[in-house]
């Protein structure tokens, strides 16, 4: 073989060099991709990348399986490089030739196809490595999102047992009390007396009332018996007369039927942000809006208040000095579902959450 056309052989043989590992680099970033997949991709690129093609076939062994060329056997003439992850597992990746070739600088392979299965078991131990730290980090998610929804739950199991207790144990025991100072204060002619026990019934009327606002802000009845509707209409309509706002509600009746998990998530959101409008917006008029699609329910609630710096507002959550913020966004996170919040000083608020519904609320089987 003249110089010229060695030379133009070894161009080739780096093209095809050069190539196998573009192609390999593309195919472990293909997200789509499971790791099987991508080692059985693996493999079909190396016997094209080797001197003699035609004879070429490979494997790799990893996690105790096999991914080979359709014409892959054992054969004296083998080429290796170890696969290492960082979790301590091992494997080989192995280029053969299924017939003898002449002598290169190892056996019949050439030093630069070394440096290329070297560079594909690197490439492979680091796709791998990615792969379990994603695992790893699913798993852990999952975990977090599993054991968050659980105090969710526990957290409105604890808010329903505590709004009936205070309004049947505690609720009941100020009535009877109340009943006890109003038979005192008529079987009694003590001048001196009296004021005292008609002091008493009032401070029982306003600590009864007191109890009454704590249930139903805890956990209100309408939301379990009548739904979803009937109770953001009652809690808004109530903040708005404390509040002395105009407030507008549209709400579809059809809402009333979703899953329970879905309507406590809307109306914890509603909830929070009309607390936020009360309590620091200085608003005129609130609307709340609740709307449902063939896909996905709605909620909106605008104030025409002072409005706030939602990054600041953010980055506070962030550092867990704002439970209410956080609280809407991980309701709504865990129902799949995509919260947004527009505001700035002067132009008032809106609060806006989209969730997507299951397939027997769409209408769907």
């Amino acid at each position: 073989m003249g110089n010229q056309e060695r030379l133009l052989h070894n161009l080739q043989e780096r093209i095809k060099e050069l190539t196998a590992l573009h192609k390999a680099v593309r195919v472990v970033q293909d997200s789509a991709k499971s790791s099987s997949e991508v080692l059985q991709d693996i493999v079909g690129l190396l016997p094209p990348a080797w001197q003699y093609p035609e004879v070429t076939a490979a494997r790799i062994v990893f996690g105790g399986r096999e991914f080979v060329t359709s014409n892959f056997r054992p054969t004296p003439w083998v080429q290796s490089a170890p696969i290492k992850t960082n979790a301590g597992q091992n494997g080989t990746i192995e280029v053969v030739y299924l017939e003898e070739k002449p002598p290169e600088v190892e056996g019949p392979f050439l030093a630069e196809e070394r440096d290329l299965i070297n560079s594909l078991a690197d490439s492979v131990s680091s796709y791998l490595d990615r792969k379990q730290a994603e695992t790893a980090l699913r798993q852990t998610h999952e975990r977090l999102q599993a054991l968050s929804q659980r105090l969710m739950d526990v957290q409105e199991q604890e808010r329903r047992h505590l709004s009936r207790d205070l309004h049947d144990e505690i609720g009941q025991a100020l009535t009877a009390v109340k009943m006890n100072l109003q038979t005192l204060q008529r079987g009694i002619d003590a001048p001196h007396i009296a004021p005292s026990l008609s002091d008493s019934i009032n401070i029982i009327d306003h600590i009864m009332q007191h109890v009454r606002d704590l249930s139903l802000d805890l956990r209100p009845s309408l939301l379990d018996d009548l739904g979803l509707v009937s109770a953001v209409r009652w809690y808004v309509t109530r903040q708005a007369e404390r509040a002395g706002w105009e407030a507008d509600i549209l709400a579809e009746d059809s809402l009333s039927h979703l899953p329970a998990d879905m309507a406590v998530t809307c109306y914890r959101v509603v909830q929070e942000a009309v607390t936020n409008a009360m309590r620091h917006a200085r608003a005129h008029h609130v609307s709340v809006a609740l709307h449902k699609d063939d896909r996905e329910l709605s909620i909106a609630v605008r104030d025409d208040g002072v409005g706030f710096d939602v990054m600041h507002a953010q980055q506070r959550a962030a550092q867990g000095q704002s439970l209410g913020l956080l609280g809407m966004e991980e309701r709504i996170r865990l129902l799949e579902g995509r919260l947004s919040i527009r505001s700035s000083p002067g132009t008032g608020t809106e609060v806006t959450a989209s969730i997507p519904l299951p397939l027997r609320t769409c209408g769907k089987e």
